[in-house]
């Protein structure tokens, strides 16, 4: 049977068409036999057969073809009873013609020949009979019977003409169809090809102008240069939505399902959308606590999905705001993830969202005055939601905004909420925040809901009050721990907000215009306002980083640090000594084991992840040992596997502490307080001991060093490492941040990255030569970190693929993805020991052997470089909880207060 007449939809309704026909003629029959007394026996058979037919067309089992043939059968065996009787002998014409008409659906011949052939057997077994039984055969009947063969033969020649002239129909149809795909094809791979072609030197311009504007002095050529950056930077994006678009088209879009926390999704989200916010346009994200802080999907996808929908209606929003809120709800799989975006916007007409999924779509100008772009966002949001099998909705109105809703289902990787207090009972909150000054009511719902949908899902208590009076009143008589305010009701006093500042925790809400004074006191929140900067702002106390005018330190404290990776070790002693500890180190779990028999160190900082024994493992035979010497040492968790179930896990497992990588200084003066002793500690002046650590590091005098400070201020932009790192796509400022922007540190911690390279790729090729891709996927595990730790984005990218492809089996991917990553490590610790004036080192055999521990004092600049093992990404820590409470007003005084039992006012 032809293809494009199986595919044709009138084909495909015959087959209910003749089976209902055949019913009912079926039931006629059934009528007609029990009335004249025809045969019995037949009546069964005829509602087997009719029955029979049904239970296959429900069950189809059977192939389409072959399920016709079956009716055809039955029903020509049901129109041969009914005509061998002879009453029927001369109705047999309009029957039969009527059946050729409906198997002209079919488009099958051979089916109208099977009517023909029938009929032309049961009318000549009539005639027979009807000779046989001496029954008059006169002219008439001659006639008569001539002309009904003749009709059928002449409805079964135009039944035949008529498909013959449908399949050609058809077929021109199809084969139009087939060269209109080969044609979008083309076109598809045109614009996936030349999409990448112009991503090549678009990348290469915009890192040559950011080196440009670095080095640039003249503010109207920098603005200028700027201007040309984002120029480029749009047009990498549509670039980016084209391939995107074209993926979606031709079906070829692979889902890569990864571990994700929303607290880094909505963070890189908001750091790209905030710069490209207009000021009169307010941006509300708020977030269910209770949402799981670590799930599962194709976290790539679901940014681009909330990311497009943020972005469409800043598009359309002239004025107001966009309120995007985001809930979860339970399910078997795990949860769905409900993402709602609604806008003041100018909203759409009935037809614009009929089209508005379509691709390339725009509505009238009256629309596209407000926008840019290729109006693909929606398509490609579709798109995506359809491949992460999840749904839509839109809603809108002309003049009143838009509602986009979006339903994902995740896998739930850690149940624990998405964000929490550490000391809720501890928090008294306090906030003058006047949501009246925004004109559009929209924006004030937003704000409100926001506000109260983040205390009550905490448990906090709050006060907020709505002007000045009502503010200073309360915090006359209350003892905030953390006041928010907004930059306006900041600026109607700020010299009572700066004083209010030096007891209290302030953080001003503003926008990236707003610059606040050089010797303030309150901490500034930028826009928008959402709820993972709350919650750590919410999660620091007034002392944390400074106390009585001075810093946290730990003189002569003697820390051992436990990991595999020697760039682990690097960072380690670079902050530890900023505290003035002394810092040992150990490589594996069995080298602490031998450390700890002739040496008793302060504190122990242990990471998790080590091959052979674990740091949970060798924690425990620690303090077997402590136990029987009667000793007590702090250990503390030292581990990128940040998760809260990880926190709870490290803690019960007998750790005094935890500390997540990257390190943060908060969350290390926290817990230094928490397991140190006080006589361990001290609070210095900062200066005075920034300058000693530097001239005891260095090896130089106080004055040696201020010397070299000055002459560091007066270098010229003009950097040779920078310029060659950033030509090579290295985020020099993320990796200058994760080193405490100690510019000497970062130069010492990329040329251990250098030196180590050579190894680390011939240990590569090995195990992939070897097949081992398990050995191979912990190796790449360690490119991937180490690169992110000195901005080498690009290539911890890849690196992160690699390592997903070996932890699937996928070796063939390993092996297409292999090269291109390597020799981009090769050109990157090429270039950086060129810079540096360094020797790259020959690889080893193998695995580098690690050696005795190493002790690193504040002053002795040794180190000890061991094999390249995993480290682990980043994450946020584990917080606790209490009951909600809800927010009133109950004096009317415009101050609101978080209560138990009550509803918002």
């Amino acid at each position: 049977m032809n293809e494009n007449l199986k595919q044709n939809d009138l084909f495909n309704a015959s087959h209910m068409v003749i089976l209902i026909c055949y019913t009912i003629f079926s039931t006629i029959l059934i009528g007609e036999s029990l009335l004249l007394g025809w045969e019995r026996w037949a009546v069964v058979l005829i509602i087997v057969g009719v029955v029979t037919g049904w239970i296959v067309h429900i069950r189809q089992n059977l192939s389409e073809s072959t399920r016709l043939w079956v009716y055809s059968m039955m029903m020509m065996a049901t129109f041969f009873f009914y005509g061998m009787h002879r009453t029927s002998t001369f109705d047999l014409c309009a029957v039969m013609g009527s059946v050729i008409m409906i198997y002209t659906m079919t488009g099958v011949e051979a089916l109208v020949w099977v009517c023909q052939i029938t009929y032309y057997f049961t009318f000549a077994y009539d005639i027979v009979g009807m000779i046989l039984a001496g029954e008059p055969f006169d002219s008439l009947v001659i006639t008569r019977s001539m002309l009904h063969v003749a009709l059928i033969t002449m409805v079964g020649w135009v039944a035949r003409v008529i498909i013959d002239r449908w399949r050609m129909v058809l077929n021109k149809v199809g084969n139009e169809s087939d060269v209109l795909k080969a044609q979008i094809q083309r076109l598809n791979d045109f614009l996936a090809n030349i999409s990448h072609e112009i991503r090549t030197p678009i990348n290469v311009i915009s890192g040559l102008i950011g080196i440009c504007i670095k080095n640039e002095q003249d503010d109207e050529m920098r603005a200028d240069l700027e201007s040309i950056g984002e120029a480029g930077q749009r047009v990498g994006n549509l670039i980016g939505d084209i391939l995107d678009y074209s993926e979606i088209d031709m079906d070829k879009l692979v889902v890569n399902e990864e571990n994700y926390m929303l607290s880094s999704l909505l963070n890189d989200i908001v750091m790209e959308i905030a710069p490209h916010r207009a000021e009169n346009i307010e941006l509300v994200i708020d977030v269910d606590p209770a949402i799981p802080s670590v799930m599962k999907t194709d976290v790539v996808k679901l940014k681009k999905i909330i990311h497009h929908l943020i972005d469409n209606s800043m598009k359309y929003t002239p004025e107001g705001g966009i309120y995007v809120h985001l809930t979860s709800e339970e399910r078997e799989y795990g949860i769905n993830l409900c993402v709602e975006v609604t806008d003041t916007g100018i909203g759409m007409v009935a037809s614009e969202v009929d089209n508005v999924f379509e691709g390339f779509y725009q509505a009238d100008s009256g629309r596209s005055r407000y926008a840019s772009g290729l109006g693909l966002g929606l398509s490609i949001v579709s798109g995506f939601i359809r491949s992460l099998n999840g749904f839509l909705t839109l809603e809108s109105k002309p003049g009143e905004g838009t509602c986009v809703r979006v339903s994902l289902p995740q896998k739930v990787v850690d149940e624990q909420r998405c964000m929490s207090l550490r000391n809720a009972d501890e928090l008294s909150l306090g906030a003058y925040l006047h949501f009246e000054k925004y004109s559009d009511p929209n924006v004030r719902v937003f704000y409100n809901a926001m506000v109260r949908d983040l205390v009550i899902g905490l448990g906090a208590r709050m006060q907020r009050a709505d002007n000045l009076e009502g503010f200073k009143r309360i915090a006359k008589i209350t003892h905030f721990s953390h006041v928010f305010v907004g930059k306006e009701e900041y600026e109607e006093d700020p010299d009572f907000m700066e004083e209010l500042a030096k007891e209290t925790l302030v953080a001003v809400i503003a926008d990236y215009s707003f610059e606040p004074r050089k010797d303030t006191n309150v901490r500034i929140m930028r826009k928008p306002f959402y709820c993972f900067p709350v919650i750590s702002f919410l999660n620091t106390k007034l002392g944390d980083l400074e106390d009585e005018g001075g810093r946290l330190y730990a003189r002569g404290v003697r820390a051992l640090v436990v990991d595999d990776e020697p760039m682990n070790h690097m960072v380690a002693r670079e902050i530890f000594t900023e505290y003035g500890m002394v810092v040992d180190k150990a490589m594996s779990g069995m080298e602490a084991l031998s450390y700890m028999e002739n040496n008793d160190p302060d504190i122990i900082f242990m990471d998790h992840m080590m091959p052979g024994m674990d740091g949970v493992e060798t924690m425990k035979r620690i303090r077997a040992k402590l136990g029987k010497e009667r000793k007590d040492i702090p250990i503390v968790a030292l581990t990128a596997n940040a998760t809260s179930t990880a926190r709870e896990m490290f803690m019960r497992e007998g750790f005094d502490g935890f500390i997540a990588k990257p390190i943060e200084l908060v969350e290390l003066e926290h817990v230094l307080k928490k397991v140190l002793p006080k006589s361990m500690l001290s609070v210095e002046k900062p200066e005075t001991l920034q300058v000693e650590r530097k001239a005891a590091k260095a090896g130089k005098p106080e004055k040696a060093v201020e010397t070299a400070e000055a002459e560091k201020e007066t270098e010229t932009a003009a950097d040779p490492l920078v310029q060659a790192l950033e030509a090579l796509g290295v985020d020099v400022d993320a990796g200058l941040r994760y080193c405490q922007n100690d510019r000497g540190f970062y130069e010492e911690l990329i040329l251990q990255y250098a030196g180590d390279a050579a190894e680390k790729r011939a240990n590569a090729e090995k195990y992939l030569q070897e097949h081992n891709l398990k050995q191979y996927e912990v190796l790449i595990h360690s490119v991937k970190s180490s690169s992110k730790m000195i901005g080498a984005m690009t290539l911890s990218e890849h690196a992160r693929l690699l390592e997903k492809a070996a932890e699937e089996g996928d070796e063939a991917a390993v092996r297409n993805g292999h090269n291109e990553a390597m020799s981009e490590f090769e050109a990157l610790s090429v270039t950086i020991l060129r810079q540096l004036g360094a020797e790259a080192p020959a690889p080893s055999a193998g695995p580098a052997s690690s050696g005795d521990v190493m002790e690193f004092g504040a002053n002795d600049g040794v180190m000890e470089f061991g094999p390249a093992q995993e480290t682990e990404a980043s994450g946020d820590g584990i917080m606790e909880f209490v009951p909600a409470e809800e927010q009133t007003d109950p004096v009317g005084d415009g101050i609101m207060e978080f209560e138990p039992e009550e509803v918002l006012s």
